[in-house]
Parts: structure tokens; sequence; C-alpha cells
């Protein structure tokens, strides 16, 4: 006893030892987070962006390849998708093989005592050999568990379809964060170029307004209103700059880039030639571009496919209350040569019911009801919400038009008067120093109508997002307006079989 109590002790040791070494210490996670900052921080700094000035549509390309919240979800989509196929394999029908070989050190035999005095008797009898071979197949079909498979093969092809439909909105709000971005780098891209020069000019004003000063040719009041024009217009120019630094940063991030503001972007875009293409891009009435983002939006679809899964969650409750059913056939055969038989087949149905648990399934089913129930009102609530926003980006997209008319309308005006008081007789330095008030206006206006012609763009590329376009390339503003004549069609002819 005593042994056996040494042995038990040795095992029980052994497992604890075996549970302590699986534990990970907070120096091991550590150790690990150190190792993986580095690897990630070198694979990050040198991973080289293209020497060019990138276009929008390479913008988003890059975007959409190198992403990695984007990546991440597509590799979620791979496995809905291989669940789904877990599933369809699960209906096979349960197939077990076993085999069993046995040696005796003796014939098994069998006695038998008299019953009455009679003188009859027989000695022992040998009922089986020493060496036995048996051999099993068995083949068992539950028919509730080949129902539940197949619902279960129908939510995970759902589930997999919903993993699509977000994955589509996330590339459509990723290139959305693009566009947004993109422009940002272009608007201060161009403001940075005018705004350095201006900055020289600005100081070497500065200098020369302290030099008048001294001279008395102007007095103190006038030079620190001077002064101040030339730092209020210096501080503006420095923002400018300070604004294209962390948008460059913004976009390197989201091209999956190492976070620098090392990156060019083609503003050619922001050419005041280029604007008419899109004045010219018409869209449908608010109503049916309402509709358009009810039937194109993924957040919709995927509200859509969550009811189906809640309703076939329904079916599989419904099958669960009716008897379990299984079906099974056995091939056994057997090397004991004292057998009438040495191989045969079973047959066999079996089938159970658990009353008990009928009220559970009932109250289940129920609270399921109940669950599509919510998500039809989900689905209503979304769509409310989805039709908020196409309202919201339409007037955006109006009041960003009318503020670049704005904008425009004085950056002319600006640039007409420089021009008239420009080609004067300017030999003064006092009508210089308000000339270059002027030049630096015209700067500021200029770079304030190319930020109202980044937002025109930005709320034209906000409206096709709300109703669901995935076409938000610039080089695609032509082609779009065909593809919304299509949707818009489709749309109306929805929007009057509701209206019958």
């Amino acid at each position: 006893m005593t042994r056996l109590y040494r042995y038990a002790s040795a095992v029980a040791c052994l497992c604890v030892f075996i549970m302590l070494s699986g534990c990970t210490t907070e120096e091991e996670v550590r150790a690990r987070r150190v190792d993986l900052a580095v690897r990630h921080f070198d694979r990050a700094k040198y991973r080289a962006v293209p020497d060019k000035r990138l276009t929008l549509r390479e913008c988003i390309d890059l975007a959409l390849e190198h992403n990695l919240d984007l990546k991440a979800s597509k590799m979620e989509e791979d496995v809905a998708d291989q669940q789904k196929v877990a599933e369809l394999l699960r209906m096979l029908p349960e197939v077990n093989l076993n085999y069993n070989a046995s040696h005796r050190n003796r014939y098994a035999a069998s006695r038998s005592e008299k019953e009455a005095a009679d003188g009859a008797t027989y000695g022992a009898s040998t009922s089986q050999q020493r060496d036995i071979n048996y051999f099993n197949l068995d083949f068992a079909l539950s028919v509730m568990d080949f129902g539940l498979a197949v619902f279960n093969t129908q939510q995970a092809h759902n589930r997999a379809l919903m993993v699509k439909q977000r994955n589509a909105r996330l590339a459509q709000n990723l290139v959305l964060d693009v566009v947004k971005v993109y422009f940002n780098v272009a608007v201060y891209q161009r403001a940075k170029a005018e705004a350095e020069e201006l900055l020289k000019l600005c100081k070497e004003r500065s200098e020369l307004i302290s030099k008048l000063e001294k001279s008395n040719t102007i007095d103190s009041f006038r030079a620190f209103e001077e002064r101040r024009k030339f730092n209020d217009m210096e501080r503006r120019m420095e923002y400018y700059t300070l604004q294209y630094e962390n948008a460059a940063v913004e976009l390197r991030s989201l091209l999956g880039y190492y976070a620098t503001s090392n990156i060019q972007v083609d503003d050619s875009v922001l050419d005041e030639k280029k604007v008419e293409m899109l004045d010219n891009m018409k869209f449908p009435d608010i109503k049916v571009m309402e509709q358009i983002a009810l039937l194109n939006r993924p957040e919709m679809m995927e509200m859509d496919i969550q009811r189906e899964i809640s309703v076939t969650e329904c079916h599989k409750t419904i099958l669960s209350m009716f008897p379990s059913v299984r079906l099974f056939m056995d091939f056994n055969a057997s090397s004991n040569s004292y057998l009438y038989n040495q191989s045969w087949l079973d047959l066999g149905i079996n089938s159970a019911v658990n009353l008990m648990k009928l009220p559970m399934k009932v109250a289940q089913l129920t609270a399921q009801g109940k669950t599509v129930d919510a998500e039809d009102v989900k689905a209503y609530g979304q769509a409310i919400t989805i039709m908020a926003q196409v309202r919201i980006a339409h007037a955006d997209f109006l009041n960003s038009k009318t503020i670049y008319e704005q904008d425009d309308k004085v950056r002319k005006r600006d640039y007409e008067l420089f021009n008239k008081v420009n080609d004067r007789d300017n030999s003064s330095v006092l009508s210089k120093l308000e000339i270059d008030h002027m030049r630096l206006q015209v700067a500021n206006a200029t770079i304030l109508r190319t930020i109202s012609l980044s937002n025109y763009y930005l709320a034209c590329f906000r409206l096709m997002n709300a109703m669901g376009l995935d076409n938000l390339r610039q080089e695609d503003l032509a082609r779009v307006e065909k593809e919304l004549n299509t949707l818009s069609s489709n749309a109306e002819e929805v929007i009057r079989n509701s209206e019958k």
C-alpha cells in the first residue's frame, strides 16, 4: 500500500509540473512582444512607396491591396468559406470500423450439473477457439443530425455571404477614406508649394518694415499694422504646411506603408479646367437615390442575411421537437469456427423522444421568433439611417458646390483687382507693400478655392458612397452616370410597385 501511495504521489507531482510548465509568464509575453515589435517595425520601415506622383486610382488600388484591416477581413472570409465546407461534410453518415484479435491461454468450456439422478451424464464442451479475429463495420445515420447538418450548412453559407457583404462595405469605406486623404494631400501639397515662396516674401517684407520704421518713413502704428498682416499670413502659410505633413502621414498609413510624409500625389485633378466634368455630373431625384441606397448598400443585404439565419434557427428548433430516428447497419465477421454463421448483417432503427424537453423547445422557438421580429425592426431602422445618410450627403454636395462657386468668384475678383493695380505705376515703397498684401490675399484666396474644390469632389464621392456605389475613382466619374441611370430605372420600378 505504501508503494501505491508513492506511485500516486509521483503521478500527481508530474501532472502539477506539466500544468505549471504550460502557463505563460509575464516575462515570456513581454519578450515575445519585443520580438514582434522589432519585426513589425522592420517590415513596415523597409516597404518603399512607388517613387512617382500617385494618381487617385493608384492610391485606391494600393490601399485595397496592402491595407491590413482589409486583409484581415479577407482572411475571415476564407475562414467562413471553410466553415461552410465543414458543415457540408457533417451530413455524411457515421462509419465505424472495428477489428479485435484475442488469444486465450485455455479453451473456453462449459459444464453442466444433473438435475435428476437418472444415470445420464455428459462432460465439458468447447464453444470457441483460443485465437479469434473479430471484424465489425457500422453504418449509422441519424435523421435528426442529418437535418440539423442541412440547416447548419445553410447558416454557414449565409454567414459566408454576410462576411462578404461586410467586407464589401469595408472596402467602400476604405476607398472613401483614401479619397478624402488623397484630396487633402493634393490640396496642401499645392498650397505648400505656393506657401514656400510667400513665406520668403513675408520675411523679406518684415525686414523692410523694420527699416522703414527706423528711418521714420512710416510711424509705429503703421509698422505694427503692416507687420501684423504679414505675420498673420505667415502663420496661415505655416498651417498649410503642417496640414500637408499630417495628411501625407495618414495617406501612407491607409496604403499600408510606414507612416512618414514622404509621398507625392497627382494634384492636376484640382485644375480649374477639370471642374466641368464634376459640374456636369447629374444625380437623380433624392427619392430615387434613397431607393438606390436601399437596394445597393451592403448593410441592407447583411441585415437580410442575418434575418435568414435567425429563421433557419427557428427551423432547427422545430426539427429538434420531433423524435430522433437513428438508422444503422452493421456487418460482422468472426473467425470462431464453432459458430453456426461466421458473418452476419444487423439492420435496425432506433427512435427516441424526450417529452420533458418539449416545453423548453417551445419556449426556445418563441424566443427565436421574437428574434426574427427584432431583425425586421433593425432592418427598418437601418433603412431609415441609410436614407438619412443619403439626404445629408446630398445636402452636403449642394452646399459644397455653392461654397466652391462663391470662393471661385472671390478669387477671380481679387485676381482681376490685383492685375489692375499691378499694372499701374507703383514706384513708392508703401505702394509695393500694399501690392504685396494683395498678392498674399490672392494667393490665400486661390488656396481657399482649391480647398473648396476638394470638398466639392469629396462631397460627390461621399454621396456615391452613401448610395453604395463602388466606382469611386476619379477616372470613372464619366461612367458613373451610366451606372446611375441603370440603378435609377430599377429604383423607380420598385417605387412604382410600392405605390400600387
